[in-house]
Formats: C-alpha cells, sequence, structure tokens
C-alpha cells in the first residue's frame, strides 16, 4: 500500500478528532452538585443537578437549581470548536466561545443589556472521570461573583426528575392570565427581559410582596401590549419573534414616537 504525505495528515486528523470526540464524551452524563465541597458568593441553591448531552462538537446543558422558592432550569448548547453559540442568560441574550483540551471545558460568554457582563467558565474532568469542577467568575457593574461547584457523577435514571416538563407559570404563579403556558423558569426570563427592555424594576407593574394583585394600571397596560406584540409577530412576521419590547421602548419607560431634536 502507498501512503502519500495527505494519506498520512488526513489520518492523523482523523484519528485528532476521534479521541476529540471520545474526550468530550466523557463530560456527558447526569451530574449532581456537591453542596458541602461547593462555595458560592450570596445565596447559595439548595441543589443543583445538570445533565450534559455531547453529539460531536454540539455541546448541551440541562441544569436545575432548587431553592426555597421552587426549581429553576436553564438550558444551553456551545459548540466546542469555537464556533459562536448564542443563547439567553435569565432573559438577556448571550454569546458564547467554548473549547474543550485535557478534560477541561473552558466557555467564556458575553451578557447583552445596559449591565453588560461577562462570564467566564472552567470545567474540569477528574482523571477517573466522576468528579466535574467548575469554577465561574461573572463580571457585572464593576463587581466580580465567584463560586466553585463541585459535581458527582450519577447514574442516567437520577436525571428523570430533569427531563420531565417543567411546572408551568399558570400552575406555578397566581394570578397569571397571559404566558401561562411558559415553563415556569422561563416565565421569570421573561419578567427580567421585561424590565431591561423598560428600564424598570419589578415594582413598575408589580404591588411589592403581591405580585398577583392587579391593582397597578401599568400591569394591565403590561398585558395590552404583550398581546400586541405577539400579534405583530404572529401576523406580520409569519411567527418569528421579530419584534420585541426593546424595539420600542429601548430602555426607557416610555417609547419614543419621535426623532428627538439635537
Amino acid at each position: 500500500m502507498k501512503f502519500t504525505l495527505f494519506t498520512v495528515l488526513g489520518t492523523l486528523l482523523f484519528l485528532g478528532n476521534t479521541l476529540s470526540a471520545a474526550e468530550d464524551a466523557k463530560l456527558s452524563g447526569v451530574w449532581k452538585a456537591d453542596m458541602t465541597k461547593s462555595k458560592f458568593e450570596g445565596r447559595p441553591p439548595t441543589g443543583e443537578l445538570m445533565i450534559i448531552e455531547q453529539t460531536g462538537s454540539e455541546l448541551t446543558q440541562t441544569i436545575g437549581e432548587s431553592s426555597p422558592r421552587g426549581e429553576y432550569r436553564s438550558h444551553f448548547t456551545y459548540k466546542t470548536d469555537g464556533t459562536e453559540s448564542k443563547n439567553s442568560f435569565r432573559g438577556l441574550p448571550m454569546k458564547s466561545t467554548a473549547s474543550v483540551s485535557d478534560g477541561t471545558l473552558t466557555i467564556d460568554s458575553h451578557v447583552a443589556g445596559v449591565h453588560l457582563g461577562a462570564v467566564h467558565q472552567k470545567w474540569t474532568l477528574s482523571p477517573d472521570g466522576k468528579t466535574l469542577e467548575l469554577d465561574a467568575t461573572t463580571s457585572a457593574n464593576g463587581k466580580e461573583n465567584k463560586q466553585l461547584i463541585v459535581f458527582d457523577k450519577q447514574p442516567g435514571t437520577a436525571g428523570e426528575a430533569l427531563r420531565k416538563p417543567e411546572e408551568t407559570a399558570g400552575q406555578h404563579y397566581k394570578n397569571v392570565k397571559l404566558l401561562k403556558d411558559l415553563p415556569a423558569s422561563q416565565f421569570i426570563d421573561t419578567m427580567r427581559y421585561f424590565t431591561t427592555a423598560l428600564g424598570v424594576n419589578c415594582e413598575h407593574c408589580h404591588v411589592q410582596g403581591q405580585f398577583d394583585s392587579d391593582e397597578k394600571k401599568q400591569k394591565n397596560t403590561a398585558r395590552t401590549m404583550i398581546t400586541m406584540v405577539h400579534d405583530v409577530n404572529q401576523n406580520v412576521f409569519h411567527g418569528h419573534q421579530e419584534v420585541r419590547c426593546y424595539t420600542c421602548h429601548r430602555g426607557n419607560d416610555e417609547p419614543k414616537s419621535q426623532v428627538p431634536f439635537e
């Protein structure tokens, strides 16, 4: 058999990709946070469960955090070949780049918004493949928040609770008239997005401590606006979410209807 330089290089590239994929696959599985070994700044969750799935260069994370307020879920998809990935972080757009090397997954992300933030994550797999350690730093408003979470590998059946549909907003919260079919975590993220899009806080629409109250007129106005935006996207953009609150408000309570004088 005659070997050429291109044949050898192609073989080496194939082997390299195969080894890389095998290495990445070790990150796949169900992982549970050991709260006794983990360190948090601020109020920690009472528990955390995560499912990682790796298919080629695509890696997905489904994370469930438990707290006295209930469960919060988040979903992320990354490309480990360095291609930019787009996700949502707490209701805001997030762009990320990810790479895997020597059992370490590194993810660098930037979150949109008036308080532009950066998230650096380093996921390190133990040599025996039984422990996954997350070293994360979140930067926003000139402040840094660090956390170290130690995850232990679990049997596949341990992830069944996280694979089941999440409780809906209508089931979890009182007096939800719109968006009631959204998963509860997505509903909260949507509320966070509203505050950013309008440059306000929760009390702009809600009575403090009585989120189910309809006392404030702004809450009913918000419902009207949600319906309007939905109808525009459905009827004009064939169901694609092209128009959002930020499209008109751009961080202002009242959208500007005229070109400003300079």
